[in-house]
């Protein structure tokens, strides 16, 4: 089944068999969405969670005095929601796609039968839930000990790795195409950076000669001299 082998892919479920994935796709809906659609509000309450099939989405809040935070935008292949699923708390987030998506609803009802019913179910989402904690202390390093150049570089190659996910294309050691989901302002908070220097580690790229900014597109010109690049 095409949903058991996405939902293998992500960290909650990625010690799972066979058996226990397919009873878990049994129960997954699939949903495509529209650009802009709100998934869920900030304090809905949490009725499973969800996986990117294609497109991407992104988590947000908004301050008291109105201005936007981005938590984290989601892509193809990941998974989003788990936490707040297993806590039976409000979500403390809005999801909103970016653009055309397809995702996997996964509901709660399931995952909570399985590990009621299963102590290895419940031992292996305990180890993907882990895994996933492991991942956000590592994209919390990256967000604070990383240079600026460093980080810039290092998501535009996540996306590379996200569009061959999603198109099934390698691009390893060719050039490659990265369609920012968000405004530049929107991408330099994201990265912990102000605007100006995303600007200026964008232009100093262009001066190497490995990337083209034409408006929200950047071209990579040689994806495996961008990952070679020291600044």
């Amino acid at each position: 089944m095409k949903n058991s082998s996405l939902l293998a892919g992500i960290p909650l479920f990625k010690e799972l068999n066979a058996n226990q994935l397919a009873n878990i796709a049994a129960a997954t809906h699939e949903i495509t969405v529209n650009k802009g659609r709100i998934l869920f509000n900030k304090g809905d309450p949490s009725d499973g969670f969800y996986i990117v099939v294609s497109g991407r989405i992104k988590l947000s809040f908004v301050s008291r005095d109105g201005k936007e935070f981005i938590a984290e935008i989601f892509g193809p292949n990941q998974s989003f929601g788990e936490a707040v699923m297993f806590l039976g708390k409000p979500y403390p987030v809005c999801a909103q796609t970016l653009m055309d998506s397809k995702i996997l609803h996964v509901p709660k009802s399931v995952v909570f039968e399985n590990v009621d019913n299963d102590a290895g179910f419940a031992r292996k989402v305990i180890a993907g839930l882990c895994s996933r904690l492991v991942d956000r202390i590592q994209t919390l390093e990256y967000l604070t000990v990383y240079s600026s150049i460093q980080k810039v570089i290092g998501y535009l190659l996540r996306e590379i790795e996200l569009a061959e996910s999603e198109q099934g294309q390698d691009v390893s050691h060719n050039e490659a195409d990265v369609l920012l989901a968000v405004n530049k302002a929107t991408l330099a908070a994201q990265l912990n950076l102000t605007p100006e220097t995303l600007s200026r580690v964008l232009h100093k790229l262009v001066d190497e000669g490995l990337i083209r900014v034409e408006g929200k597109t950047i071209h990579i010109c040689h994806v495996q001299k961008m990952r070679d690049f020291n600044g």
